[in-house]
């Protein structure tokens, strides 16, 4: 996918998929206000950049050919990924050369767009090297490849029913099928020192790829008849083979893993600057983020109280201070949680409240809504990659822009013990009632992740190679901030059902913004026992942020398992808070917030500090 969104994460593929790590990455837009508007001076300079731009993506999507599929760029589907000693030599060689190449070209001779697409390929580059050269979790990490496992199959199976493309494609499935036993042997070579926290998910999400592999590829080998006989032989060895690997994962690999989660504090610092695209350091991300925390929590509780001594007058605690917020909050949100979906409704549900949302959207005039006859879906999530969020946004590929775009909701998770089960459950719809679920819809989909992908995909301003190499940190943002548009407008006001209790867990499960940073940095830059670490985490999630176990534990594991992506929510919010609070200074009675957020959107998903110029240019807001 070009950015795959879950709730509380998006990841611009850098966790699933080793390429597209790449995809976030920072840019030095501080004159570009000063540049020419698109179009303009486009000479021989121009014309050089985009040539050897064009080269570029070809040859990157060439040595990451899983993230080529899922953008809809199918001239290597039938190829895995080289991590062998001397693919990693060829991409670093060739990364070289085009740096080289880059490097002869004088970006200030470039239109603005061009110079915005400049600076997405140079620092691409330069991110793949810091890859290859320093970061080289292909030797440790196992979720890379248990996603490109994944992936790189689903990528050529997300078709209409009756698309003619299907034989095609299944010709690609094929070719991936047979290579499959050669890449899960180049898998067993490279991972050596492993983490315990990485191969401990791994051994149990692989269990989701063989299911997938062999229950879910075989429904669509009748798509192509001549091809059926030699897609359910090559399925057969792959399926044995992915059998023979969730061996070696849990019988191997977790034994050793005895590698430090934890990146440290160089690697995290490097990998923030690339994975963010902002001029703001870890110690400003930390210190507004433990402002706004602090800010939005003191929010939660009053509006607890509120609600507390409207609906329970006759409640008395002996309890004071934080003992009494905590028993306060906590039978609020089991007011909240008397109305939520069952496992069996959770999707129907999920929407019914997209129409509710885009109802009050249209009639407050938010933001321009994509045409009921575009391809939005909702649908569970494909089961390999279940365990790690609750939810995500599945956008249409880049290059095939008619194809589905889906809000995927994770099914809830079946262990086979009744018992454990019920209790999973009770504390999933705790966190995720009605009132929770309508926020994850607004954040995935709507005016959120989805709405913000088909503005994108229309906009002119916006190229394949600003959608490729796209920011995570504007699209998080974005999700995050078109939320808080929404009760600021009053959306709780116009719920069916107790509506402070809406705006009451919109804004608890919205103290995730921050804490999401606050724990980011704090996990992966301080050495410290994991005892310590764990317990800081979950009393902070749970009794700071007040979220129920189920949820701050995933938290936690999803923390150890990802470094940086975290923090783009934070970060996201607050660089594009500060643009709109600024545009609405400069508008003053004639702000308009569709006429904004149009604006916004219309750029596609640059960095939001490129973003301040194009929106804002030269003008000072006082």
């Amino acid at each position: 996918m070009k950015y795959f969104y879950l709730q509380s994460i998006l990841i611009p593929q850098s966790i699933l998929v080793p390429g597209l790590l790449c995809l976030c990455l920072p840019i030095a837009l501080s004159a570009c206000s000063r540049l020419q508007v698109p179009g303009e001076g486009a000479g021989a300079a121009e014309e050089t950049f985009y040539e050897v731009a064009e080269q570029y993506l070809d040859a990157y999507l060439r040595i990451h050919p899983t993230e080529a599929s899922y953008l809809g760029y199918h001239k290597y589907s039938n190829l895995y990924e080289d991590f062998s000693p001397d693919g990693i030599t060829a991409a670093r060689t060739e990364l070289h050369d085009f740096r080289n190449r880059l490097q002869e070209i004088d970006p200030e001779a470039l239109g603005l767009s061009a110079r915005i697409d400049y600076d997405l390929i140079s620092n691409s580059i330069d991110y793949s090297l810091f890859q290859i050269d320093e970061y080289g979790s292909y030797a440790w990490d196992p979720i890379k490849y248990n996603d490109i496992i994944g992936f790189s199959a689903l990528a050529l199976v997300i078709l209409d029913d009756d698309s003619p493309k299907w034989p095609d494609r299944l010709g690609f499935l094929l070719e991936r099928l047979k290579r499959l036993p050669a890449f899960l042997e180049m898998a067993k070579a490279n991972l050596s020192d492993v983490p315990t926290a990485h191969a401990r998910y791994v051994a149990g999400q692989h269990a989701g790829n063989i299911d997938f592999y062999e229950k879910q590829l075989p429904t669509a080998f009748a798509k192509a008849p001549a091809l059926q006989a030699e897609l359910e032989a090559a399925n057969q060895a792959a399926v044995e083979a992915l059998k023979n690997y969730h061996t070696f994962l849990k019988d191997d690999l977790l034994p050793r893993a005895t590698k430090d989660w934890r990146i440290g504090g160089d690697l995290w610092t490097k990998k923030l600057s690339y994975v963010l695209h902002s001029d703001m350091t870890p110690q400003e991300i930390l210190d507004r983020a433990r402002a706004k925390y602090e800010a939005d929590r003191a929010e939660v509780v009053e509006l607890a109280r509120r609600i507390h001594a409207e609906r329970y007058p006759d409640h008395r605690h002996s309890e004071t201070g934080e003992d009494l917020t905590q028993i306060i909050v906590r039978e609020v949100i089991d007011l909240a949680s008397e109305h939520h979906s069952i496992k069996e409704t959770i999707l129907e549900d999920a929407r019914k409240w997209v129409a509710k949302v885009k109802a009050f959207i249209a009639e407050e005039e938010i933001v321009t809504l994509p045409p009921e006859t575009d391809n939005f879906v909702i649908e569970y999530s494909p089961k390999f990659l279940e365990g790690l969020a609750v939810a995500y946004f599945n956008p249409a590929p880049v290059f095939e822009p008619e194809l589905k775009k889906s809000y995927w909701i994770s099914h809830l998770p079946s262990t086979g013990d009744p018992e454990k089960d019920a209790a999973w459950a009770r504390s999933y719809f705790r966190e995720y009632n009605d009132h929770g679920l309508q926020s994850l819809t607004m954040h995935e989909a709507f005016p959120g992740h989805y709405v913000q992908q088909w503005h994108e995909g229309k906009s002119a301003f916006t190229t394949k190679y600003k959608k490729v190499f796209a920011s995570g940190t504007f699209v998080e943002g974005w999700a995050v901030l078109s939320e808080e548009m929404m009760f600021e407008r009053g959306y709780d006001q116009n719920n069916d059902i107790d509506e402070p209790l809406t705006l009451f867990m919109h804004k608890k499960i919205n103290l995730r913004t921050s804490l999401n940073a606050i724990i980011d940095q704090r996990m992966h830059t301080l050495s410290e026992p994991d005892e310590k670490t764990d317990k800081w985490v979950l009393d902070l999630l749970m009794k700071g942020g007040f979220q129920e176990e189920a949820e701050a534990k995933g938290k936690l594991r999803r923390a150890k398992i990802s470094s940086t992506q975290l923090s783009t929510y934070f970060v996201g919010y607050a660089e594009l808070s500060d643009i709109y609070e600024d545009y609405k200074k400069l508008k003053g009675k004639a702000f308009r917030l569709r006429e904004f957020n149009d604006l916004l959107l219309s750029y596609g998903s640059p960095p939001p500090r490129a973003l301040r110029a194009l929106i804002l240019g030269d003008t000072a807001v006082e």
